[in-house]
């Protein structure tokens, strides 16, 4: 009878929820901008508008700091929560039409996106979009695909109305909708920065839902000044059943100047 607990204890898996540090960042940062010149993607050009309000071109490359609060956590195993750091990074790398985005919130937990600069504005594209969640050892790198592209900036920086996008998350629908609130000022560091307030909710119902209402305050350039959002969701694990995951978090940018 004894002996039951103590095997329990030897074979139940561990959780962990790692912090990544800027140098650690920045290694990677720098291994992806170290392609050869000659096969590097031309870099993004501004695009000239005959609109007065912004020209458009995409975020410096680098590393910036987001000043953040959140937490992650699953029923799965007994549960688990996941205390998100005081301060989270995010990597900027020129790519084709844009540049390629991740957040880095633990080595456990990331979101990857790609946005472009075009005509009519920013627009996150609709595929590449990655968000990877692990918990006890086992990790899950969730990719989205949407049938076009959502403006989040455009040129004009006036609200746009609701676009629904037919998509799906790891192969299941994901209903997303995109909202282009409005413009307003958020001060980085003591600069008044104009963004660009915009919602993606989802809403999935049945058994087996998503809820999430996300928002972000853009720059210009898409750049993320300020990022909040509420989730739930349940899942089939594929081994045990259904799980149940939620997450909160507000990210803010520290610096408008990035780490090189």
């Amino acid at each position: 009878m004894v002996a039951l607990p103590l095997a329990y204890d030897r074979f139940w898996p561990e959780d962990s929820a790692r912090s990544v540090d800027a140098e650690e960042a920045l290694d990677r940062f720098r291994d992806e901008n170290s392609v050869p010149a000659s096969t590097a993607p031309a870099a993004t050009s501004p695009v000239e508008s005959t609109l007065p309000a912004i020209a458009v071109a995409t975020p410096e490359a680098g590393v910036y700091r987001y000043a953040t609060e959140g937490t992650e956590s699953v029923d799965l195993l007994g549960g688990a929560t996941h205390t998100y750091p005081a301060e989270t990074l995010l990597t900027v790398v020129d790519r084709g039409c844009g540049a390629l985005l991740r957040w880095d919130v633990l080595k456990e937990r990331f979101d990857e996106w790609n946005i472009c600069a075009t005509p009519d504005g920013i627009t996150w594209q609709p595929t590449d979009m990655a968000w990877y969640h692990e918990f006890f050892g086992n990790g899950r790198r969730e990719l989205t695909e949407c049938d076009r592209a959502a403006l989040v900036v455009p040129t004009d920086f006036m609200p746009r109305a609701p676009q629904a996008l037919d998509c799906t998350c790891d192969g299941r629908p994901w209903p997303a909708v995109w909202e282009v609130i409005g413009s307003e000022t958020r001060v980085v560091d003591g600069v008044e920065v104009p963004v660009m307030h915009v919602r993606l909710s989802i809403n999935r119902e049945g058994e087996l839902y998503e809820r999430a209402v996300s928002d972000w305050w853009f720059a210009a350039s898409g750049l993320p000044v300020a990022m909040t959002s509420t989730k739930e969701s349940r899942a089939d694990s594929g081994v045990i059943g259904a799980v149940t995951y939620t997450e909160t978090y507000s990210a803010e940018l520290v610096s408008l100047s990035p780490l090189t």
